[in-house]
């Protein structure tokens, strides 16, 4: 196979990691995702996968890095390392490239502080780590995908989510168990669905930059970035527009 770089694409600024402009994501490009979330996010992005059907988008969850995204860019740097060091022993499956075009990681903002947020958006920048930050918590990002509920209200924290989930999409309670997670998530992933929950976290973003809300946005989410970037990553037979 032949040789396959990490190449970085991110912008050299704290804010390209969420105001960037466009996505410089390569069709074929291998996406690394690294969440804090042990149950939602995974079932979630591996329905996605099988909704888009990409083999290039790969996922590892590591609930200890709740609470720092510094220790998620951590784990992220180790697995693109690991994901090196097989390349060259020659032991990567058929799916497998060489190494990660890009690499993400996937956090919540509520139970973190202005500082550690920051401290590790700093250190994933200048590792060429990529973040999807959702403001309080990745349910907001669930909640966008009703475009009927679409609501831009403070929620300090997820808990304060969880009502508007409840009512978008006629739950009788929100349970984060793998099983739960699964019964209440994958229907919400449909390529009509992505498209509804991009375009409103767009329109999220533009009512913040109007308002000039102060940073994290509350409430407020990146994820349509990491969707858009694996978007760009699919041959256009596949992409969702």
């Amino acid at each position: 196979m032949a040789s396959h770089p990490y190449r970085r694409k991110a912008d050299n600024t704290p804010k390209s990691f969420r105001r960037v402009q466009g996505n410089t994501t390569q069709p074929g490009a291998s996406i690394l995702v690294v969440t804090e979330g042990l149950n939602t996010e995974p079932v979630y992005f591996e329905s996605v996968r099988r909704v888009l059907a990409t083999h290039i988008l790969e996922l590892v969850t590591y609930g200890a890095g709740r609470g720092d995204p510094r220790k998620l860019a951590e784990v992220a740097l180790e697995k693109r390392d690991e994901r090196r060091r097989m390349a060259k022993k020659g032991k990567l499956s058929l799916h497998q490239l060489e190494d990660f075009d890009e690499v993400w990681i996937v956090f919540d903002a509520d139970v973190l502080s202005l500082q550690k947020l920051n401290e590790g958006l700093a250190y994933s920048k200048i590792n060429g780590i990529r973040c999807a930050l959702s403001e309080p918590c990745f349910e907001y990002w669930l909640l966008l995908h009703n475009r009927d509920h679409y609501t831009t209200a403070n929620m300090d924290r997820c808990a304060n989510v969880i009502p508007y989930l409840q009512r978008a999409f006629g739950w009788q309670h929100y349970d984060k168990s793998l099983k739960e997670s699964r019964t209440l998530i994958e229907p919400l992933v449909t390529r009509e669905h992505l498209v509804t929950a991009i375009k409103a976290a767009e329109r999220v973003r533009y009512h913040h930059k109007e308002a000039g809300t102060a940073f994290p946005h509350n409430p407020s989410t990146d994820i349509d970035r990491l969707i858009g970037a694996i978007n760009a990553s699919l041959p256009p037979s596949r992409k969702i527009h």
